[in-house]
């Protein structure tokens, strides 16, 4: 069915264009697969364009388990709907080359992202893994970026993986999300320890593949000042330990999700951007500090916010900052619900405002 599909795909092409190709899949499969982005790239120091390829895995190993589950995913829920249909190793890399195919731009990375561990075979099959990578490898591009847990990332694997890349470059994310120990196992339910994440640092560095984290902003349960100062200092242990990147992703609320619970009883709020904003430029010296994008799958219900009045220009200057990397469009950022922001963040200390 799916390879059927992909020579379909390039005789619609043919005929009515990548673009209305692109939008004809969407529809069918009921959402999107792959997307293009603008990202600042700290390899070039320019803004790039990154090819994101959504993969329907067979599910978060972590999110599968008794008592497992981030508080903030959603992709539990997500599961239910990739059980009803089994994606073999041959469709995930057809998938793929269905996305490179319609992609009218030309992506210098490519992401791959299955809402879980790529590196894990039991979400993506090994099979799979090294071809794509061997595709990759063929392609004018200069990365490959994939997700997994630390449990996954082995010498051999990556070992392995580079070697198919040839002169390519791999990134692994690894969402460590916070250094302290109660709030990763508690109020995130990360299920994994300090030691593990090392561990997987280390491994890569060792074959030469380049680490990004993941940095959480406002786990449930935590104060939007307490959730500053732990994603600075999480941000900044990240870099000791030898990430190239962080990425600070912002909580977004997903339904079926702890958080969520949560936020329906009035007892959580996403961070404020003005919080976001502070993250950023307190690390902004330490290393390169992506800002996620306030979307994902499935699609949140609610996002960070200011007031009703500077929300749309304070998303407009982080995008400019996800694509620049500069801070010049966060300098110049007022609205009076500044003070309200202030006095809920800073009412219990004294302390220097970056912003």
């Amino acid at each position: 069915m799916i390879a059927g599909m992909y020579y379909t795909i390039k005789g619609l092409k043919k005929i009515v264009g990548g673009k209305i190709a692109q939008n004809i899949l969407s529809k069918i499969a009921k959402e999107r697969f792959f997307y293009t982005e603008k990202v600042f790239s700290p390899d070039t120091q320019d803004t790039i364009t990154r090819l994101v390829i959504l993969l329907p895995g067979k599910g978060c190993w972590w999110a599968k388990q008794k008592g497992g589950g981030c508080t903030m995913c959603g992709f539990a829920e997500k599961l239910k709907e990739i059980r009803s249909y089994q994606y073999s190793a041959q469709d995930l890399v057809i998938l793929c080359k269905i996305a490179l195919e319609l992609c009218e731009e030309s992506p210098v990375e490519i992401a791959i992202f299955n809402g879980g561990s790529f590196l894990n075979d039991n979400e993506i099959p090994l099979k799979a893994q090294e071809k794509i990578a061997s595709l990759a490898a063929r392609l004018p591009i200069q990365t490959l970026y994939v997700e997994s847990r630390p449990e996954f990332v082995t010498t051999d694997k990556i070992r392995k993986l580079v070697g198919i890349l040839k002169e390519k470059k791999l990134k692994v994310g690894i969402g460590l999300e916070a250094v302290t120990d109660v709030i990763r196992e508690r109020n995130i339910n990360k299920g994994f320890t300090l030691k593990e994440y090392e561990r997987a640092v280390e491994a890569l560095l060792s074959k030469n593949a380049e680490v990004l984290t993941y940095v959480f902003l406002k786990p449930v349960k935590v104060s939007e000042r307490k959730a500053i100062q732990e994603a600075v200092k999480t941000i900044r242990y990240a870099f000791k330990k030898g990430s190239k990147e962080v990425a600070l992703e912002a909580a977004l609320v997903q339904e079926g999700t702890v958080m969520a619970k949560l936020f329906h009883q009035g007892k959580y709020r996403p961070p404020w951007l003005w919080s976001v904003i502070e993250v950023i430029k307190r690390t902004y010296k330490l290393g390169f500090v992506h800002v996620g994008n306030f979307d994902d799958e499935p699609s949140p219900i609610a996002i960070p916010f200011n007031c009703h009045r500077c929300t749309p220009k304070v998303l407009s200057a982080l995008q400019a900052y996800r694509e620049t990397h500069s801070l010049e469009s966060l300098k110049y950022l007022r609205c009076s619900c500044k003070t309200k922001w202030k006095k809920e963040v800073f009412q219990k200390q004294k302390a220097r405002l970056l912003i």
